[in-house]
């Protein structure tokens, strides 16, 4: 995300570096001030060496677990190489990002599931919000519940792929999305969405947006003004 003054933040990084490199340099980004690692799960980080080669960072966000993969090994020594500020977030703290407000919902204490600990973070421009979740589990989301940190916002990024470990009815119920984004492969394993999920959201009228729908690699961005928000190059609407 870039802000109205050119402070920019990527959350996350995917699993292909190739893939990550396309779509930034797609969006010309030119700077990269910081990036928020949501949780440690190859699909999430394998990408951000490939980050780190193109720009120089200077904050990475983490949930201050320790990975046990290659993946992670390989690259939390990039980090280090690059010089970047490591900083552990939970709930309460915030991220400075121009004239954007980040803040850290979950997690609280960590409970050592890879999933369950992901970053959440709400981010607020003006009136308009967006909740970026990560793969947080209904686990996570019955904590911020209890927590009392959850309110309305515009945009959700549906948790854990569309999964059904995920997007709880009553996460939904507080939330109250006008639009969710499911980031999912085309046709992959894991059947992500899963059906119940995306019932639940049209139930609720969401209108629902996805990263990937065909073989083609689309970008799904959202621009706004701090008062109304848009999708730009917008990916195919989920179908019944």
């Amino acid at each position: 995300m870039v802000d109205h003054s050119g402070a920019s933040l990527l959350v996350d990084g995917g699993r292909s570096g190739r893939r990550i490199r396309d779509r930034l340099q797609r969006l010309n980004v030119q700077d990269l001030d910081a990036i928020v690692i949501t949780h440690n799960d190859a699909d999430h980080i394998g990408g951000l060496e490939e980050v780190l080669d193109l720009y120089t960072v200077e904050h990475v966000y983490v949930n201050g677990a320790v990975g046990s993969t290659k993946t992670y090994e390989e690259l939390t020594a990039a980090v280090q190489a690059e010089g970047s500020a490591i900083t552990a977030v939970s709930r309460g703290d915030f991220i400075n990002l121009g004239g954007l407000k980040l803040s850290v919902l979950h997690p609280g204490v960590l409970a050592g599931d890879s999933n369950v600990d992901s970053v959440v973070l709400k981010v607020e421009c003006g009136v308009v919000s967006a909740l970026l979740t990560g793969d947080a589990e209904a686990e996570s989301e019955r904590d911020m519940l209890k927590a009392g940190v959850l309110g309305d916002v515009d945009v959700l990024k549906v948790g854990h792929h569309g999964s059904r470990s995920s997007t709880s009815p009553e996460f939904l119920a507080q939330v109250k999305p006008e639009v969710g984004v499911i980031s999912a492969g085309l046709e992959n394993s894991y059947g992500h969405p899963h059906q119940e999920v995306v019932d639940r959201l049209k139930a609720a009228q969401v209108q629902l947006l996805m990263t990937d729908t065909t073989n083609a690699d689309n970008t799904l961005a959202m621009t706004s003004d701090c008062a109304t928000y848009q999708f730009l190059q917008p990916a195919q609407p989920l179908g019944n």
